[in-house]
């Protein structure tokens, strides 16, 4: 599984990286053509290489502490734990090159007890041990830019004096301009992201805490507080969380189909009853 998520990350890279290059080359010849590529490699080792920390900037996390205890469990280095205010219960495992760092909201921290917040913590550290993270926060930060650009047309539709955010021309701005990067976007997640990694970080969950019940019973909670308040995410990130955290409530926001990569509740529900027998 690491050694095919790393030929995706490659895959990922070569995408970007080869275009504008080739582009150059047949216009400007030989030496612009390799100049240019020269460039693009540079951008994407710094993207790999700061790709984690850039994600975290994007929700303006700090760090706080380590996870030392459930890490020493899993026997893998302890990640760093990052908060951030969000008024979504949300939690998500960034980092490359074999640092990681765990960041959660403060709504998820306000909302959880000690016990919930370990076994929450336990499937973060499960997508670590089964090298799920990298893959994760390379094509977090490829479809997330792409799906930020609507939300960019939105404030340029604003600034441009259009209107408030509810009204109806801004909104269709920016539902177009979702219509045109929500397809590259999503394709990204779906065609990388596998959903069978949250069943495998699920199982090893179990096996550090040996509660399935509660990481059933916290997953519920989370997702009942998520249908509750319905505060929009960049959903290039979606599957970064531990379920998926987007809502079609209208026509403009039909886009979000695409980009739902999480199993079902009630099938990882039926998985960890599985797995839990066997512990």
């Amino acid at each position: 599984m690491l050694i095919n998520n790393q030929v995706k990350i490659i895959f990922l890279f070569v995408l970007f990286s080869i275009p504008v290059p080739a582009i150059v080359f047949l216009i400007f010849g030989d030496i612009a053509g390799g100049i240019s590529l020269l460039v693009f490699l540079f951008l994407s080792y710094i993207l790999y290489r700061y790709s984690g920390k850039i994600l975290l900037r994007w929700y303006r996390a700090e760090k706080v502490a380590s996870l030392e205890n459930i890490s020493k469990k899993a026997e893998i280095s302890p990640p760093d734990m990052y908060l951030f205010d969000h008024p979504l219960p949300l939690i998500f495992t960034v980092g490359t090159g074999g640092r990681y760092a765990v960041a959660l909201s403060s709504e998820a921290m306000d909302m959880f007890d000690k016990s919930e917040l370990e076994i929450l913590f336990a499937h973060e550290i499960g997508h670590i041990k089964n090298g799920d993270v990298q893959l994760n926060t390379i094509v977090a930060l490829f479809a997330g830019s792409f799906a930020a650009v609507s939300t960019l047309a939105l404030w340029g539709a604003l600034f441009m004096g259009f209107g408030q955010n509810y009204d109806p021309a801004p909104r269709f701005i920016r539902f177009f301009s979702m219509g045109l990067v929500a397809p590259p976007a999503a394709l990204v997640a779906q065609l990388l992201v596998a959903c069978s990694r949250e069943h495998v970080a699920d199982e090893t969950a179990v096996e550090l805490t040996g509660n399935s019940q509660m990481l059933v019973e916290s997953l519920e909670r989370l997702k009942h507080q998520v249908d509750l308040n319905q505060v929009g995410v960049n959903p290039g990130h979606a599957h970064m969380f531990p379920l998926n955290v987007l809502h079609v409530t209208e026509l403009y926001d039909i886009h979000l189909l695409l980009f739902n990569t999480h199993p079902s509740l009630e099938s990882r529900s039926n998985r960890l009853k599985e797995a839990s027998k066997k512990i």
